[in-house]
C-alpha cells in the first residue's frame, strides 16, 4: 500500500512539473498580452464579458481545466462569487476529481478555497473522454467586482508544505465585466432550459411623488418545453451597490415562454428618489437550497434609463404592451358644447389589438385633468371585461363636463392602471457600497401608474389668414403676430415647407424672447424631426413697437399633399417644452416667387452678411442629349468690415415648372469690406427643356436653424430669390486676336507652322499675352481650355491647355508644339487652323478658331534626314491626331 502512494506520489509530481510548465507559459502568455493591451489601451480599455481568452491548464497529462462564468452575488454575511471550471478529460479512464482542487486569491490578498455548490458537490470523477463543469462559490466579504480575481488550481503532493501543490493559476483580466455588456445576448439556464437573454430596456417613472424604474429582459426559448418561472429573484443593482428586489410587472403577468419563441418581461421596483440611475445592473439570483445562499445566475448592465412620458400629442397613437402584447390607443376625436356654465365634452377613444393574439383589457381608470390642477371622473363600463381579438378595432365614446372657468385648451384625458387588490411588494434590499449598512423596505400596494395622458385637441383661435396679424398674449407679454408667407419649394427628393412669421411687441415694456424652437405640422403629419427655427437677427430684445421675423421650416415627402398647416414656436427648458404661439391655417400654400427682372439685384439682410446678388452671366453649353446652364453670380458685400458671406444654394427652374438642382463653386474665403465675390452654378438639363423664361432661385443655406459655413452641410435653405436669366449660347469668334474665358482673357498675335520637305513632323508655334480679371473673389477653376488643331488633310489633333500653367499669365508669351502624321511626307503647302474651346464637365462650346498658313522648308544637302523635326522653345510638346 505505501509503495502503491510514494509510485502515485511520484506520479503525480512529474505531473505537476509537466503542467506547470505548460499551463504556466499558457499563464504567462495571457498575462503578457494582457499587459501589452493595458499599455495600448491606457486611454480607452474596452470591456468584456467573456473569460474565453483565457488558457486552459493542464492538471495532468490529459486532464485540462479551462475558468469562465464568474459572477458575484451581494449578501448580508458577504457577498457570494461563483466561479465555473471545466474539466476535459482526454484519457481511456475517468479520473478522480479529489486529487484536484482551486483557491481564490481576491485583489485584497486573501486565499479561501472554492466549493462546490449543491448541484455539483456529489461529482467525484470526470469520465473518460467526457467534459463536466462544476460550479464553485466562495465568500469574498465585502469584495463587489472580479477585477484583479486569482484562481489558483491545486494538487495533492506529500513532498510539498502543506501537501499542496499549485499547478497554474487563473487571472481574471481587469477589463472583465461581470455583467453583458449593454446590447449583448448571453446564453444561460433557466430552471434546465437553455434560454438566451438580453437586457432590453430600463425606464424611470415618476408618479405621484414615487419613483420607480422598470426594465425589460428579453428571454429566447432555445429548449424544447415551456419555459415556465423558475423562481428565480431579480435584483436591480444601482451604480453605487444598493440592490433592489424586481418584482414582475403586471404587462408580464403570464410567464410562460414556449419553444424558440422570443418574449420580452418587464420587472418593477420602487427606488430613491436621489438615486444615481446611470450604470444600473440587472442581476438573476437562486437559492441554493443545501447553502441556504442566493447563487449569481447572470448579470447584465442595462440601456440608459429614459424617464417615462406619458403625454400623447393630440392624433397621435400610445401603444400599450397587455400580456406582451401591443394594443394601439388613440384619442381619435374630440368636441365640446357649453351648457349652463359648464364645457360638455364628448371624446372618441380608438383601441386597436396589433398583436396575434386575444387581450383582455384592465378596467382603466379615466379622468379629464385641467392646467390648474383639476381632476373630473370619466365614468364609464366600456372596459369591464373588455377582450379585443387580433387585430380587432373598437371605438368608445366617452363624456366628461368641465367648468367654463378653467382654460378649456390644456385638458388632458387621463388613463391610469387599475388598483387591482393589494400585495407585498420588496421594493428594496441592498446595501451602500460606502459603509456596507444595509437598508430594506417594503410597500403593501401595488404599483399603480399612468398609462397615458391624451392632449385634447382644441382651439380657440380659428384659422390664422396669411398677412393678417393676430393677437396674442402669454407670460411674456402681448404681441402681434403676422404669418407673412407660407411656401413650399423643393429640396432634391423632398419639399420644404417654409412659414415665414413677424413677431411685433405690442406690450408698453422691452420684451426679452426666449430661446425658440420652431415646429411645423401639416394636417396630422408631425414633422418636428425635421423642423428648425431660423432668424435674421441675433437680438432676442423687442423694444416696444418694435418687430423681428422667424422663419419654420420643414421638409416633406414630395408625394404628401395636405390642407392645413399648423406652425408652432415653443419654448424648451431641460426636458420640458411650453408653447409659446401657435398658427393654424387653412391657406393654400405658395410653390412660386415672383421673379426679379433681367439684370436686377436681390438684398441679403442677415446680420453681418449684408450683400447684393445678381446675374453677371449665363451660358448653355450644347450637348447631344443634354445642356448645360452655367450660371455666373455677383454677390456683393455691403459689409463695413471682413466676413464670410451666406452659403448659396441654387435650383434652376423652367419656364413650365420643373426644378433642376444646381451645384454652386463658391470661394471658401472671407470677403473684404465692399468685396465682390463670384458664385458659379451649373446643372444639367435635358436638351429639349427650352432655355427661355430660365430663372435661378437662389437662397441662404442653412444647418440646425444657423447660415451654414464654408464645409458645413446644409439640411435646408432659406430667403429664396428668384432671378430672371437671360442665357446665351456663345457665339465663337471668327479670330483668335481676343477670346474670353472668364476671368481670363487669351489674345494670340500670329502663329506659324513650319515643316521640313520629306519629313513628318510638322512644328506649331503662337504668340499670346494672356491676363486675368481680379475683380472678383472665386471658388475653383474647373474650366479647361482645349487646343485643336486641323492639319492640311483635315485631320485632327487636340491639346488641354492649363491657363496660368502651360499658358502663363502675361504678355509676349509663345507656345510650341509638334505634331505628327506620315501624310506629311509629301506636305508642300497649305494651311492648318487653331480652334480653341472651353470644356466645363465634359461639355464644349466654341471659343474662336483661326486658319494659317504652312511654310515647307527644303532640306539642306548636307542634313541627314530623320524624319522628326521638333521645334523648340517655350511650353513646347507634341501633340497626337485623331
Amino acid at each position: 500500500m505505501l509503495k502503491r502512494r510514494k509510485a502515485f506520489v511520484l506520479l503525480l509530481l512529474s505531473t505537476f512539473a509537466a503542467s506547470q510548465l505548460a499551463g504556466s507559459a499558457g499563464t504567462t502568455a495571457f498575462a503578457a498580452s494582457a499587459s501589452t493591451t493595458t499599455a495600448k489601451t491606457a486611454a480607452t480599455v474596452t470591456e468584456v464579458s467573456s473569460l474565453t481568452g483565457l488558457s486552459a491548464i493542464k492538471l495532468g497529462t490529459t486532464l485540462s481545466v479551462k475558468l469562465g462564468n464568474v459572477g458575484i452575488q451581494s449578501q448580508t454575511g458577504g457577498n457570494i462569487l461563483t466561479y465555473t471550471l471545466t474539466y476535459t478529460n482526454n484519457a481511456s479512464s475517468s479520473v478522480n476529481m479529489v486529487n484536484y482542487f482551486s483557491k481564490i486569491v481576491t485583489a485584497g490578498g486573501s486565499i479561501i478555497k472554492g466549493i462546490p455548490v449543491s448541484a455539483d458537490s456529489a461529482v467525484k470523477k470526470i469520465a473518460a473522454k467526457q467534459s463536466t463543469s462544476i460550479t464553485y462559490y466562495a465568500n469574498i466579504g465585502t469584495a463587489a467586482s472580479a477585477k484583479g480575481l486569482k484562481v489558483n488550481m491545486y494538487g495533492w503532493n506529500f513532498s510539498a508544505a502543506n501537501y499542496e501543490q499549485r499547478i497554474g493559476t487563473f487571472t481574471v483580466p481587469s477589463n472583465y465585466s461581470l455583467s453583458a455588456l449593454t446590447g449583448e445576448t448571453r446564453k444561460v439556464e433557466l430552471g434546465s432550459i437553455p434560454v438566451n437573454t438580453k437586457a432590453e430596456s430600463a425606464q424611470i417613472y415618476k408618479y405621484n411623488g414615487k419613483v420607480y424604474a422598470k426594465v425589460g429582459l428579453s428571454i429566447t426559448n432555445l429548449g424544447t418545453k415551456v419555459l415556465t418561472d423558475p423562481g428565480y429573484s431579480l435584483y436591480l443593482k444601482s451604480s453605487g451597490g444598493s440592490t433592489f428586489t424586481l418584482a414582475l410587472d403586471d404587462s408580464s403577468s403570464e410567464y410562460k415562454v414556449q419553444p424558440q419563441e422570443k418574449k420580452t418581461l418587464y420587472y418593477m421596483t420602487e427606488i430613491p428618489s436621489y438615486m444615481n440611475v446611470t450604470k444600473m445592473t440587472l442581476q438573476i439570483a437562486k437559492l441554493d437550497e443545501g447553502l441556504k445562499l442566493y447563487l449569481p445566475v447572470s448579470s447584465y448592465s442595462l440601456p440608459a434609463a429614459g424617464t417615462a412620458d406619458f403625454t400623447v400629442a393630440a392624433g397621435y397613437t400610445k401603444k400599450i404592451s397587455i400580456d406582451s402584447n401591443i394594443v394601439d390607443m388613440k384619442l381619435a376625436d374630440a368636441s365640446v358644447h357649453a351648457d349652463n356654465g359648464n364645457a360638455v365634452w364628448s371624446y372618441q377613444l380608438t383601441l386597436k389589438n396589433a398583436g396575434t393574439k386575444a387581450v383582455t383589457l384592465p378596467a382603466y381608470e379615466l379622468a379629464v385633468k385641467s392646467a390648474e390642477g383639476y381632476t373630473f371622473p370619466v365614468t364609464t363600463t366600456a372596459f369591464s371585461s373588455l377582450t379585443l381579438k387580433p387585430l380587432e378595432e373598437k371605438l368608445i365614446e366617452l363624456t366628461a363636463s368641465v367648468p367654463l372657468e378653467l382654460a378649456q385648451d390644456t385638458l388632458e384625458l387621463q388613463m391610469v392602471a387599475p388598483a387591482g387588490s393589494s400585495t407585498s411588494n420588496t421594493s428594496s434590499t441592498g446595501s451602500n457600497s460606502s459603509n456596507g449598512s444595509s437598508e430594506t423596505s417594503t410597500s403593501s400596494s401595488k404599483v399603480i401608474l399612468p398609462v397615458a395622458y391624451f392632449k385634447i385637441p382644441y382651439s380657440l383661435a380659428g384659422n390664422t389668414h396669411i398677412t393678417t396679424e393676430n393677437s396674442i398674449t402669454n407670460s411674456y407679454g402681448t404681441f402681434g403676430v403676422t404669418l407673412n408667407s407660407l411656401q413650399r419649394l423643393p429640396w432634391g427628393s423632398e419639399d420644404i415647407v417654409q412659414a415665414k412669421v413677424t413677431i411685433s411687441n405690442h406690450s408698453s415694456k422691452t420684451i426679452t424672447l426666449p430661446a425658440l424652437t420652431g415646429v411645423l405640422k401639416v394636417d396630422l403629419t408631425d414633422l418636428s424631426s425635421s423642423s428648425q427655427l431660423y432668424t435674421e437677427s441675433t437680438s432676442t430684445v423687442l423694444a416696444p413697437g418694435a418687430s423681428t421675423q422667424v422663419s419654420v421650416l420643414a421638409r416633406v415627402p414630395y408625394t404628401l399633399d395636405f390642407s392645413q398647416a399648423q406652425i408652432i414656436l415653443q419654448e424648451t427648458s431641460g426636458t420640458s417644452t411650453t408653447q409659446f404661439l401657435s398658427l393654424g391655417t387653412t391657406d393654400g400654400l405658395s410653390s412660386g416667387i415672383t421673379p426679379l427682372a433681367v439684370g436686377e439685384s436681390f438684398k441679403i439682410t442677415s446680420t453681418g452678411k449684408k450683400a447684393s446678388v445678381k446675374e453677371r452671366s449665363t451660358l448653355v453649353y450644347s450637348g447631344t442629349s443634354n445642356n448645360l446652364i452655367y450660371s455666373e453670380v455677383e454677390m456683393n458685400s455691403e459689409e463695413t468690415r471682413q466676413t464670410d458671406l451666406s452659403r448659396l444654394y441654387g435650383q434652376f427652374k423652367t419656364a413650365d415648372g420643373q426644378y433642376f438642382e444646381a451645384t454652386a463653386i463658391q470661394s471658401e474665403s472671407s470677403t473684404s469690406p465692399a468685396g465682390k465675390t463670384l458664385v458659379n452654378f451649373w446643372a444639367n438639363i435635358p436638351a429639349a427643356v427650352d432655355t427661355n423664361g430660365l430663372q435661378l432661385y437662389v437662397s441662404q443655406e442653412i444647418a440646425d436653424g444657423k447660415l451654414t459655413s464654408a464645409g458645413t452641410a446644409a439640411t435646408a435653405y432659406v430667403n429664396t430669390s428668384a432671378l430672371t436669366l437671360a442665357p446665351v449660347v456663345p457665339t465663337p469668334a471668327g479670330n483668335l486676336t481676343s477670346v474670353s474665358l472668364y476671368p481670363y482673357t487669351l489674345a494670340i498675335s500670329n502663329s506659324t507652322g513650319t515643316i521640313t520637305s520629306g519629313t513628318t513632323s510638322l512644328a506649331l508655334a503662337f504668340n499670346y499675352n494672356l491676363s486675368r480679371d481680379t475683380t472678383y473673389q472665386m471658388g475653383a477653376f474647373d474650366h479647361k481650355l482645349i487646343l485643336h488643331i486641323t492639319d492640311p488633310y483635315g485631320q485632327y489633333f487636340e491639346k488641354t491647355l492649363s491657363l496660368g500653367t502651360d499658358l502663363a499669365v502675361g504678355t509676349y508669351g509663345s507656345y510650341t508644339t509638334t505634331i505628327t502624321n506620315s501624310l506629311f511626307k509629301n506636305l508642300s503647302g497649305g494651311t492648318y487652323k487653331l480652334t480653341l474651346y472651353d470644356e466645363f464637365q465634359g461639355q464644349r462650346t466654341e471659343l474662336g478658331g483661326q486658319v494659317y498658313s504652312v511654310d515647307v522648308v527644303t532640306k539642306a544637302a548636307s542634313t541627314t534626314d530623320t524624319g522628326t523635326t521638333a521645334a523648340a522653345g517655350n511650353g513646347s510638346t507634341e501633340a497626337s491626331g485623331s
